[in-house]
């Protein structure tokens, strides 16, 4: 358990967590990123739930009906949480008694790991190809995750059954060898270390009522803010102007602003199409434009900060539609890029990144961030 002074420091430290009964343990520790605390499969139903709806709050509304059949409790005694795409319109989803999603919360809370997210152990263990089960042996206990993304644990005594009931899979085992009856293959976790592996869970069961609280925008992200306010200021009046034919003074313009932000931000291209946020702006007298593009930037700012170094964010722009920030970022290697997406989700945000690549030793990637709880209108 923390200390006093590291609890009431603990919600800026990152790494792996673990539950030990009715304490909080660190697992391994981490300066990049918020904790990720890793909770007993066995009171958490994971399964993989057919979810074709456009909008993750058309999916969040569908989940109970889609998995009721599976659930013993009453739906009303229990929380539901959805998680990644795992294929095409099949999400990862999670079920769990509010009795103990209650309880570890306040356990999270009370160790000082306010901003943490909620995994259950299980998702922690790679996900195997196609009709081989990743196995991790401690004891009396197996967790195990099967190739379509879900897990689950049981005892070492009931896992032959279990094994044998899904047609005898090839096991990778991770950690203590599995028992002789059991097809299996060592595994080297070492190859994709936890903290990797955790960087973007593919479930957060730290949603809806149990959702964790906002943090306080920083200094540092409040003066990007306003750097970035300026340049996509500047780039929207050009908008404007263009839309009325004023090519010589949006030439003009486009210029200065360009030098601005490079002034500020060498190498960023502010794009995007910004007229009807300076139109409101305009028409409003003054003050920021009602969009939820300022407080997107301003969240998206600060948690690049808190990403490491190396990060370079080559453009951004931003669809006002569909409420959708995207980042061109490039990084040293991809476990810095995948940070940096784990840092986005980190701060409450829907980051998606897109196709990796690599080329003179530098990882790139474009990354579309979303306030949770909104997506594309369908």
């Amino acid at each position: 358990m923390l200390d006093e002074k590291q609890s009431k420091e603990s919600g800026e430290v990152g790494g792996i967590w673990f539950l030990d009964g009715d304490r909080v343990e660190s697992l391994a520790r981490s300066d990049v990123g918020s904790a990720t605390v890793l909770v007993p499969t066995e009171q958490v139903l994971i399964v993989a739930a057919d979810l074709p709806l456009p909008t993750r709050r058309q999916r969040l509304s569908a989940l109970p009906f889609a998995i009721e059949d599976q659930i013993a409790d009453p739906i009303g005694d229990v929380h539901m949480a959805l998680g990644e795409e795992v294929s095409p319109r099949r999400h990862i989803a999670g079920a769990v008694r509010h009795s103990v999603m209650s309880r570890w919360v306040d356990m999270v809370m009370e160790a000082g790991l306010t901003h943490c997210t909620i995994v259950p152990d299980a998702l922690s263990l790679p996900v195997p190809d196609e009709g081989i089960w990743a196995t991790q042996v401690s004891g009396e206990r197996v967790l195990v995750r099967t190739s379509d993304g879900i897990g689950f644990a049981t005892s070492l005594t009931q896992l032959a059954g279990l094994w044998a009931a899904a047609g005898n899979p090839i096991c990778i085992a991770y950690g203590e060898p599995l028992p002789a009856e059991i097809t299996s293959v060592p595994g080297e976790m070492e190859l994709e270390p936890l903290t990797a592996r955790l960087m973007v869970p593919v479930m957060d069961l730290r949603q809806g009522a149990y959702a964790k609280p906002r943090r306080p925008v920083p200094l540092s992200a409040r003066k990007v803010l306003a750097v970035l306010a300026i340049g996509v200021l500047a780039h929207a009046v050009i908008a404007v102007l263009d839309t009325f034919a004023l090519q010589s003074i949006a030439d003009e313009r486009r210029a200065e602003a360009q030098a601005l932000v490079q002034r500020y931000l060498p190498g960023v291209v502010v794009d995007g199409d910004f007229a009807a946020e300076v139109k409101d702006l305009l028409n409003s007298g003054g003050g920021p434009p009602r969009s939820r593009f300022f407080p997107l930037l301003v969240r998206s700012s600060g948690a690049l900060g808190q990403a490491g170094g190396g990060t370079t964010l080559r453009a951004l722009s931003y669809n006002e539609r569909t409420g959708e920030l995207t980042l061109q970022i490039e990084q040293p290697d991809v476990i810095a890029l995948q940070r940096t997406q784990g840092a986005l989700a980190s701060a409450g945000l829907n980051p998606v990144g897109g196709t990796t690549t690599l080329q003179s030793g530098v990882a790139g990637s474009s990354i579309v961030v979303r306030e949770i709880g909104t997506g594309t209108t369908p």
